[in-house]
């Protein structure tokens, strides 16, 4: 699904230190007093038959060992910063080396798709390049391209030359991923997104029972996920909105808490939440990690970036702070306007 720029500004990393940023980080059980409670030991049952209470294990235990905690929070965003460098080069443009996040590109959608990419591509790149490239270039297009496939034809494309035309620096690059069709679309990156936030290659995706990038990621039809609340999301885990099978993604970065109440303060945007927003509490804020639509042009806040989630606990409403540092409340489940599918967590993990 092609989401439009709602997104926060380009690498923004909250900063616990900021004023009115007196907040706790969400743990396994989802709040930051919970933390106890999600590994404590489970009880024994005794056994009369054993005589024993040591001898049987309660089926709470029995069944959460064969669970596991799952990555780190600091160990998730440390993953997701690198994936996100990954797909951003580095590239050598006119003698400078410069950090490009990719443009949104989604098969169906608006922009540039195989078929016109190639054909560009082949005007602008010498035959033996070319030749050499075709496939990936393809690849590249449908929006389902890893980070280095995708590294390497933008790199092609600026060593021929083709963003010249379009102007200078990283504006120039951007523009030229969107008219040669290079980006990532939200099922591709945040699939790829989830297994680097694992630690697994894409050899392994199978243990999670992934299907290949160009049969989508969604996880909220797939076996080998469960959905969980929004007040026990942690890094790591996967946000569907929109339609059943085939809405927007992303992967959660971060997740922490803020008080409710007046004066709410939150990284990227100037001054408090209105107070109808932030009356009850407390606010859960999550970082997410997506490829967001460009809209029929190619906008500057399409493609990939980190964008800040606002969720109210009490009133159970949504919010985010848009590309520009604007407060966004939704009327809908979710944010942006758009239904809640859900948050999904691989059922292997606690």
């Amino acid at each position: 699904m092609q989401l439009n720029a709602l997104t926060s500004r380009p690498r923004h990393t909250p900063d616990p230190t900021e004023p009115g940023l007196a907040r706790s980080e969400t743990t396994a059980g989802g709040r930051a007093d919970q933390s106890a409670s999600a590994s404590s030991p489970a009880t024994r049952d005794t056994d009369e038959r054993a005589g024993d209470p040591r001898a049987v294990v309660s089926l709470t235990q029995s069944r959460s060992a064969t669970k596991s905690a799952g990555p780190s929070a600091a160990q998730v965003l440390r993953r997701l910063d690198a994936h996100r460098e990954a797909f951003a080069g580095p590239y050598l443009v006119d003698g400078k080396k410069l950090h490009v996040d990719p443009q949104f590109r989604m098969m169906g959608g608006f922009g540039t798709g195989p078929d016109q990419a190639l054909e560009l591509a082949k005007r602008a790149l010498a035959p033996e390049v070319y030749q050499e490239l075709a496939s990936q270039i393809a690849m590249v297009a449908s929006g389902k391209a890893s980070a280095p496939m995708l590294v390497r034809v933008t790199q092609a494309l600026i060593d021929a030359g083709a963003h010249r035309e379009l102007g200078s620096g990283e504006e120039a690059v951007r523009k030229m991923m969107w008219k040669h069709g290079i980006g990532v679309d939200c099922s591709g990156y945040t699939r790829s997104a989830f297994l680097a936030s694992r630690g697994v290659s894409e050899q392994q995706a199978g243990r999670y029972g992934i299907p290949k990038s160009s049969d989508g990621f969604n996880p909220n039809v797939m076996s080998g996920f469960r959905k969980v609340a929004p007040e026990q999301v942690r890094a790591g885990d996967v946000c569907v909105l929109g339609r059943v099978g085939d809405g927007h993604k992303v992967i959660v970065a971060s997740h922490s808490l803020i008080p409710g109440g007046n004066k709410v303060e939150v990284p990227g945007h100037q001054g408090p939440l209105p107070s109808s927003f932030t009356q009850g509490g407390p606010i859960h804020l999550m970082e997410v990690d997506s490829s967001w639509g460009a809209g029929r042009d190619g906008s500057e806040s399409g493609g990939v970036r980190r964008a800040l989630w606002l969720y109210n606990e009490s009133s159970k409403s949504w919010a985010s702070i848009d590309y520009y540092g604007a407060f966004r409340p939704s009327k809908s489940s979710g944010p942006y306007d758009y239904p809640l599918t859900g948050f999904y967590r691989p059922r292997q993990e606690r």
